[in-house]
């Protein structure tokens, strides 16, 4: 399976080690200014929400399928309708976060009734270009718990673009933008980052808590994100086909 990476981060690096034995053919990792080429059966975008809006938009519309990790892009509605529409495929990876399944589950049978998930990190992790100046300072002091943001999702994801994701893939799964909350706190005793999410609706309702290490080279994003990648891969493959070679199992 022929793919690419649009972004060449500490995630893409972490993902082609980890694919080095897996039946992979990469392309390349393709920055700001390169060209992403045609005929890949796959692309994945490990950018950021504007690589999404500024390349991935184009990408789709010429036909190439692309896994996407960047999923706050998805809370602007126009996006989310133009990556949507085709004829490229679009899978969404889980990344730092679990229990959508059964949040998709639940909303089959209708409307979900509440939807929310809060966000524990390191206040340092948590810095944003738009914080003013005593914001940051307190935050770089790290003596102090602080709700950073809190309310809806499509919001709070557009505030914290690199660690709310999870708010928007939330929202995603239950079909729930009009609905669905956030709610970022800088925790100084978070020495692993905390999803904690819940999700109700007619058949009952979803809890879960997910704890993840920090990437040591990125803190701000969990180095659970880059396996998930794997799987997500690993699925497409074998859905299209493709057999893992010998001795390794398709995760």
């Amino acid at each position: 399976m022929r793919i690419g990476f649009l972004g060449d981060g500490n995630i893409t690096g972490t993902v082609r080690r980890l694919i080095a034995d897996r039946p992979y053919d990469v392309d390349g990792a393709y920055a700001r200014a390169d060209e992403i080429p045609d005929g890949l059966d796959l692309l994945v975008e490990a950018a950021s929400q504007d690589a999404v809006r500024d390349r991935l938009l184009a990408v789709v519309a010429r036909g190439t399928d692309v896994l996407l990790l960047s999923v706050g892009a998805l809370a602007d509605a126009g996006v989310r309708e133009a990556v949507t529409a085709g004829p490229g495929r679009l899978t969404v990876c889980t990344g730092a976060v679990g229990g959508l399944d059964q949040v998709r589950a639940l909303r089959i049978e209708g409307p979900l009734s509440a939807v929310g998930i809060e966000t524990r990190k390191l206040p340092t992790t948590l810095i944003q270009p738009w914080m003013d100046d005593a914001l940051v300072a307190r935050l770089r002091a790290g003596d102090e718990e602080i709700v950073l943001a809190e309310g809806p999702a499509s919001e709070v994801t557009r505030q914290f673009p690199a660690s709310a994701n999870v708010a928007a893939a939330l929202a995603l799964a239950a079909d729930a933008w009009d609905i669905a909350t956030a709610r970022v706190v800088a925790d100084p005793s978070a020495k692993l980052t905390r999803h904690t999410l819940h999700a109700s609706g007619e058949l009952g309702s979803v809890s879960v808590v997910v704890e993840n290490e920090p990437t040591p080279e990125r803190p701000r994003s969990s180095a659970v994100v880059a396996r998930a990648v794997v799987r997500s891969l690993d699925d497409i493959a074998r859905l299209r086909g493709f057999e893992a070679p010998a001795g390794v199992a398709f995760s």
